[in-house]
């Protein structure tokens, strides 16, 4: 997109994709933490396959986040 064409005090479509991934990357690293955070303690109230489902979305959501880090660079 042009971003002359854009009027003044509007954000470009590159701009606004920009500030939705920085806020999913902020947000999903918070997420990260907490998930770190609970250790062991997150197969007390789940099953063996939950716990293992919840791994494979941690490693898919630390391989987004690499994936965008690469994308920017």
């Amino acid at each position: 997109m042009d971003t002359s064409a854009v009027p003044e005090g509007r954000l470009s479509d590159d701009e606004l994709l920009r500030a939705a991934l920085s806020a999913w990357a902020d947000q999903t690293q918070e997420l990260l933490r907490w998930i770190e955070g609970q250790g062991d303690a997150v197969s007390d109230t789940r099953s063996p396959k939950q716990v293992m489902a919840l791994g494979s979305f941690r490693t898919h959501l630390v391989m987004g986040l690499k994936a965008l880090r690469y994308s920017e660079g």
